[in-house]
């Protein structure tokens, strides 16, 4: 895919640019000569006879033949978010000939101010395979040479009123294989767009197009993106199609297992998202933002729930309430938290086995790998998605998680059985697992049966040159305390300080509706723990990420979904930058790493085992994969 198509996008536009990824910049139609790229002035001819269109009303529906309609108030709006800081112009460049190559050189002649539309199209193709393409309406700025040729017809025809189409649609480019070039059409009330994309499609859609992009969408949103299921149903049937025709049992290599088991993964994936997609009824996202915050709202249906993945979803979420009982036992003092109230037993038959890492079993040996399964186990979402989880400024940020199970104490227990079974001593490898984790004695006053970790190396043993906040981060440790019906996990300086501490004070009050699993309400650092980075990174500048999944039962097993999120754009602007700062600095202590092993290698090659060392112990992340019913 092109770089500057492929940045972070919203969803709807990612999906977009996905399906241009292979195509190839292409020339503007011949016979229609560039305007020079700097600022224009209108012309007679943009307030010419000719008649714009007739735009069929709102044009929210999206026509038949998509597979996601894509609406947006301006280009700019949607640029700041992909390329934060370019020109616009240069942006404009870059992105939009990878989305449309038609375009070819005009895409510095587009309005970054005015609306856009797109649809993602499915085209014809060989074999009965139908490639997945993308047409758009482009806005050209006032003055443009493109729009006066059209409607002087040098270079171009008219194919209805107000729409004009090049007079040859031959492919344009190196060896014929780029796409035609754009069409021209008027926009009301006034200004000119470029149709860009298959000819057949703007043969189908061109009054949609201009009804599209002659308005901006509802609440001059930035992004709307409407998904057409029963499109959508057609190409995963085309696509499970294709898939079972490679089987390895069918084509004679059933003999490979590797080969079976990559193929049997894949299917079983294709299949899980073929349920969703069959059930699934409407789904619609809205992106706005202001000058303080973006706002996201997405709503989706089941219209009933045929597959087991559908199931699944709608049992997890609708008639569950986000645990606003587990969020009460909090201090008032919390200033970030998520409560979740899914019952994550629904996905119990579809969720794949816990993936071992090979790797840490060649290094650090089979119990080390059982301990960290039963710490997922134990604080996943696969063993309760009935948590909470709150986050404090205090000892450099504090983050407690109430999770709740059936017996807290057997559950401790377990994963302290394993803990304590792997062994202390280093590895073949040159690994010791005591590098990785230890169990410390718990300090006094916290209850019975809990139990105290470090999930990093030891502090003692870092180099006198690591950074401050570095050694910070190894001091702190993990408390792990039962209490009736939950286990409470507290990750501080001082964990037992702050279990202390919780029994004083007024308590967090949360209030949530009866239909809503899930309730946000996160700063900026609380954002980053849970997104996996260390407690106590960033910082809180900006107001919280504000969310909720609201649900109501559809039909006899069909479910309703709406997301409500905003964001505050210096909120996420610090969590942007945070993560862009570790990822530069996981790459970095990789590389360390990496060198250090070489280098440990080659002293075990010279003198026999030595000792070994490894970054810190993360808490896991959930592992939600689906697999249908019955599988390995």
């Amino acid at each position: 895919m092109k770089k500057a198509a492929s940045v972070s996008l919203t969803l709807a536009l990612a999906l977009v640019a996905a399906a241009s990824c292979n195509k190839n910049n292409n020339p503007a139609p011949s016979g229609a000569a560039r305007a020079d790229a700097g600022a224009a002035t209108p012309t007679a001819g943009d307030a010419g006879a000719a008649p714009a269109p007739s735009t069929q009303g709102p044009s929210e529906a999206v026509p038949a033949n998509a597979l996601v309609g894509l609406r947006g108030g301006s280009l700019r709006k949607v640029l700041n978010l992909i390329a934060p800081g370019a020109p616009t112009r240069l942006a404009l460049g870059q992105v939009i000939p990878g989305i449309t190559p038609g375009v070819g050189e005009h895409g510095v002649d587009l309005d970054p101010d005015a609306p856009f539309a797109a649809l993602m199209v499915t085209g014809q193709g060989a074999n009965g395979r139908a490639p997945i393409t993308v047409a758009a309406a482009w806005p050209l700025r006032p003055g443009m040479s493109l729009a006066q040729d059209a409607q002087a017809l040098r270079g171009y025809r008219q194919a209805s009123p107000g729409v004009y189409r090049p007079t040859s649609d031959a492919p344009q480019g190196d060896g014929g294989v780029a796409a035609p070039p754009c069409w021209v059409a008027r926009r009301a009330p006034v200004g000119w767009v470029l149709l860009c994309g298959p000819t057949e499609v703007l043969e189908r859609n061109a009054t949609w197009f201009v009804a599209a992009a002659s308005q901006a969408p509802e609440g001059d949103a930035v992004l709307d993106a409407t998904l057409r299921a029963e499109r959508v149903r057609a190409v995963f049937a085309q696509q499970i199609e294709a898939l079972e025709a490679q089987d390895p049992r069918r084509t004679g290599q059933g003999a490979e297992r590797a080969r079976v088991e990559a193929y049997d993964e894949a299917h079983r994936s294709a299949l899980n998202t073929k349920q969703l997609v069959d059930d699934l009824s409407l789904l619609h996202l809205r992106l706005t933002v202001d000058e303080n915050a973006y706002h996201i709202r997405g709503e989706g249906e089941f219209a009933r729930a045929t597959g087991a993945s559908t199931r699944a979803i709608v049992g997890t979420a609708v008639g569950h309430r986000a645990a606003v009982d587990l969020l009460a036992q909090l201090p008032a003092t919390v200033n970030s938290y998520f409560a979740a109230g899914l019952d994550m037993s629904a996905f119990a038959p579809l969720l794949s086995p816990p993936e071992e890492d090979p790797r840490a079993r060649q290094m650090l040996g089979p119990e080390f790998v059982r301990f960290q399964q039963s710490l997922n186990e134990t604080t996943g979402f696969r063993r309760s998605g009935e948590r909470a989880m709150g986050f404090l400024a205090e000892d450099g940020g504090t983050k407690i998680e109430l999770i709740r199970v059936a017996d807290p104490a057997a559950a401790i227990t377990a994963l302290r059985n394993a803990a304590v079974a792997v062994p202390r001593t280093p590895r073949p490898s040159g690994m010791n697992p005591a590098d990785q984790f230890a169990v410390l004695p718990n300090p006094p006053g916290v209850p019975a049966g809990t139990l105290r970790m470090r999930l990093g190396p030891d502090p003692a043993r870092l180099p006198p040159n690591v950074p401050a906040e570095v050694r910070r981060m190894y001091q702190r440790s993990v408390l792990v305390v039962p209490q009736e019906g939950f286990i409470m996990l507290i990750d501080a300086a001082d964990p037992a300080a702050r279990f202390r501490a919780l029994s004083q004070g007024p308590r967090l009050a949360v209030t949530a509706n009866e239909n809503q699993p899930l309730l946000v309400h996160l700063t900026a650092a609380g954002v980053l723990s849970m997104l996996g980075a260390p407690a106590g990174t960033g910082t809180n500048n900006g107001d919280p990420v504000e969310g909720t999944l609201t649900t109501r039962r559809v039909g006899d097993n069909g479910g309703h979904f709406d997301l409500s999120l905003d964001a505050p754009i210096v909120t996420v602007n610090n969590v942007r930058d945070t993560v862009a700062a570790l990822q530069a600095q996981a790459m970095e202590q990789a590389q360390r790493q990496r060198q250090a092993m070489q280098q440990a290698q080659q002293a075990q090659r010279r003198a026999g085992p030595g000792g070994g060392g490894g970054g810190p112990l993360r808490l896991p992340e959930p592992n939600v994969q689906l697999q249908p019913p019955g599988g390995p």
